[in-house]
């Protein structure tokens, strides 16, 4: 499902491209590749919402509503009958939910158990490039040494003691605001 994400993720990364490029040159090449682009998008976004359907099915939830790409084009699907929606457009609906699973995003992410797992991949190249001249075996140190304090203020004596902090460097400044979040 992952991957099916990612790829419709990058397909209207690819859309807005496309798009952008049509409203500046009137290319009929363009228009060709971007109907293509939203055929392709339409497909995966059908992929979709099957597996959704056979996941919610398979829970005991409800049935399957109206596809995605109904939704988006207003027109019903192949793949789904104008009879076998349950919603009209313009009412209300209600969807099941089970008591399990939390509808909030913000409730099933959890807080980094660590702060080395609170940095980022980037942001660790970033630091170590910036902060510690390269090198990420010291880096990783700090950052050991700092997520076995308990206090903000214990954490920043261990960062200004083996930092050289420079208040106008940006990897400094995030740096301090990770820190922060941290410690919050």
């Amino acid at each position: 499902m992952q991957t099916l994400l990612n790829d419709i993720e990058l397909d209207i990364q690819e859309l807005k491209c496309l798009m952008q490029a049509i409203s500046n040159d009137a290319n009929p090449a363009l228009r060709i590749v971007a109907k293509r682009n939203i055929q392709q998008m339409k497909a995966r976004l059908d992929a979709l919402q099957k597996m959704l359907d056979e996941a919610s099915m398979d829970a005991g939830l409800v049935s399957p509503v109206t596809p995605v790409t109904s939704v988006i084009s207003g027109e019903p699907s192949s793949a789904a009958p104008e009879e076998s929606s349950s919603v009209t457009p313009g009412e209300p609906f209600s969807v099941a939910v089970t008591a399990t699973t939390s509808s909030i995003l913000a409730e099933r992410i959890k807080p980094a158990t660590s702060l080395r797992h609170a940095i980022s991949l980037n942001d660790s190249f970033r630091f170590a490039k910036e902060l510690f001249n390269g090198d990420s075996a010291r880096m990783n140190e700090v950052v050991r040494l700092i997520g076995e304090v308990s206090t903000l203020d214990e954490a920043m004596v261990i960062f200004n003691s083996e930092v050289h902090v420079d208040d106008e460097n940006e990897a400094v400044a995030d740096f301090m605001e990770l820190l922060k979040k941290y410690f919050s």
